[in-house]
């Protein structure tokens, strides 16, 4: 979400410049990752695998979006592609149609393409359109780059449905309980439009959501399939706001640069455990209060993201 931040202030969405560093890859595994390094100093890693295709190499500068930041606080950065932007359309290699199953249970059509890199990617079709068995290319609109793979969607699909905006809020009705992949339970919901979204249901247990409930929520980017996302408005915990949390304990956690650090255990209204991160728990001293105040920096799959407030 627009909102979530981190220890660096970094918001969702921003662009920021960081410098390829170094490269490492994880003994005993066929894991390796660039270094990057942030204007304030700190690290990131980047899978390497996942942009092998851009050709990244140490001591270079490169752009990159603050894609999402997790209910840890953990950074996800997507560095701008070499070639394709989010928002343009381009020319694809057609290879094939075939029938799927999207992320909302629903079957569809869709066209296997290739990009400018040689890889093949998934693109949604609108269920009435009818291409020539001839066709070679295909235009396709850019609506995401997440790991250096491109989300498609065909535009005249835009067109034809209603779609909502990413960062807005709307209502939603919840429609039925359905059991999607890995033989798991989703909430569906249906906008205005009649659109269908789904939501995992065992991360919203605690938010005690009926059929035919009306659920506001915030659309927050796009699936996989390029279907839209969304979260829906947390019933206790508002975005901006600090709340007192009953504090659990402290554990030694595993940061995603591999290095120890120290992460207070809290609980939240529904009995729900986070971890906080902050660069400000080695200056704290026991005995720890029972209650730590804390700053709700966005929502993610029914949990607060959190940073700590000292004083």
């Amino acid at each position: 979400m627009a909102s979530n931040k981190n220890q660096y202030k970094f918001t969702e969405g921003e662009i920021h410049q960081f410098k390829v560093t170094g490269y490492t890859e994880i003994p005993g595994t066929d894991e390796s990752f660039y270094i990057l390094k942030n204007k304030f100093g700190g690290k990131h890693l980047l899978n390497a695998f996942n942009y092998k295709h851009y050709n990244l190499k140490t001591d270079q500068e490169i752009t990159c979006k603050i894609d999402k930041i997790n209910c840890s606080g953990k950074i996800y950065l997507e560095p701008e592609n070499p070639v394709y932007k989010e928002g343009k359309t381009y020319e694809f290699d057609l290879l094939k149609i075939i029938d799927q199953i999207n992320s909302v249970g629903e079957k569809e059509k869709a066209a296997i393409v290739k990009d400018q890199f040689g890889i093949e990617i998934t693109c949604s079709l609108p269920d009435d359109l009818i291409l020539d068995h001839n066709l070679k290319k295909i235009k396709c609109k850019v609506l995401r780059i997440k790991k250096g793979q491109l989300f498609l969607s065909y535009p005249e699909s835009e067109s034809k449905k209603n779609i909502l905006n990413i960062g807005e809020k709307y209502w939603f009705t919840l429609t039925q309980i359905k059991e999607l992949e890995h033989k798991t339970d989703y909430y569906i919901l249906k906008d205005q439009h009649d659109n269908s979204y789904s939501l995992k249901k065992d991360m919203y247990e605690h938010y005690a959501y009926e059929i035919g409930q009306k659920v506001e929520c915030i659309v927050t980017k796009y699936n996989t399939d390029t279907h839209l996302k969304i979260e829906p408005v947390h019933p206790h915990y508002e975005p901006g706001k600090t709340y007192s949390f009953k504090y659990l304990r402290i554990i030694k956690d595993i940061n995603p640069l591999g290095e120890e650090e120290n992460v207070i255990i809290v609980q939240d209204i529904y009995g729900v455990e986070t971890k906080v991160r902050s660069q400000n728990i080695s200056n704290l001293e026991s005995p720890y209060p029972e209650y730590f105040n804390c700053k709700v920096d966005g929502i993610r799959k029914g949990k607060a993201i959190l940073s700590l407030i000292t004083n």
